[in-house]
């Protein structure tokens, strides 16, 4: 069993030919399944990747989507769209939405199980409040569009707590049926993950770049499972890192370039 994860690749970045060689350079490495972490293209083309992915990798594609997936849409719509392809192409699997088993957790392989969520930044880490760098994102994204700072980090927050909701709710699940659980998301979920030419965010920028509601419910639940071990599988960053913040606990941030999409690693079992 041979699990490929790639993260931010971007496609709306490559002309149809470039896409197209990429993805079937991917299917002659012969991956079983696919980990894809978010930002793989835009609100308006992202069905259409998706699909083109399936069409030619023919494997099972675990994904989630990134801040990138809802540009020029909205979250809600993109995300109710997903739904939809992944009823239509049953080997495309959205784990922000529950995965392909009951409770969200999926069997890679023996011992071995997957969870996934698209996460998003919720400014907790970092000083939201000075920061001056303004995201595409809340310009670009319905939900967060028209809307002031103050406005928005309520917005913010709500998405972070979505998502460790959902870990919350999946990730003990996931321990108890597996010795190894990955988690794939697309932001990183505490400070030590958030990678910028190998070094940690500062303030200005890392509130736009980490979720500290998951990366405070992983740390809680592993430290209550320290027989069991979690990968944390992100991205966002366009900068590779690793960070142990447990001893069970083990963040891989993988590293990206606009027009280069790559492999980030293979997990083999």
């Amino acid at each position: 069993m041979r699990a490929f994860w790639l993260t931010d690749i971007h496609l709306n970045f490559l002309s149809p030919q470039e896409t197209d060689v990429f993805l079937e350079d991917l299917a002659a490495a012969r991956p079983d399944a696919v980990l894809l972490g978010g930002d793989i293209g835009e609100a308006r083309n992202v069905i259409g990747q998706l699909a083109r992915i399936d069409d030619v990798l023919a494997v099972p594609i675990y994904f989630v989507l990134g801040n990138h997936d809802f540009y020029h849409g909205s979250i809600a719509g993109v995300r109710r769209a997903v739904d939809e392809l992944c009823r239509l192409r049953p080997r495309l699997h959205y784990l922000t939405t529950g995965g392909v088993t009951s409770g969200g957790v999926v069997r890679l392989a023996p011992g071995v199980g997957l969870i996934g969520h698209d996460g998003w930044a919720d400014v907790r880490v970092g000083d939201y409040e000075r920061s001056l760098v303004m995201m595409n994102d809340y310009r670009l994204i319905a939900e967060l569009a028209n809307c002031s700072k103050q406005e928005r980090l309520p917005k913010l927050r709500a998405l972070g707590d979505e998502a460790a909701e959902h870990i919350r709710q999946v990730l003990p699940a996931a321990l108890a049926e597996n010795e190894h659980v990955l988690l794939l998301t697309h932001v990183p979920p505490l400070l030590a993950a958030c990678w910028y030419d190998g070094r940690t965010s500062d303030e200005e920028w890392s509130p736009h770049f980490t979720c500290l509601a998951v990366g405070e419910a992983c740390l809680e639940i592993m430290a209550g499972h320290p027989e069991r071990k979690l990968t944390v599988l992100c991205g966002h960053t366009h900068s590779p890192g690793t960070c142990q913040p447990l001893p069970n606990m083990t963040v891989l941030t993988g590293g990206a370039e606009y027009g280069q999409p790559a492999v980030q690693r293979v997990f083999e079992y």
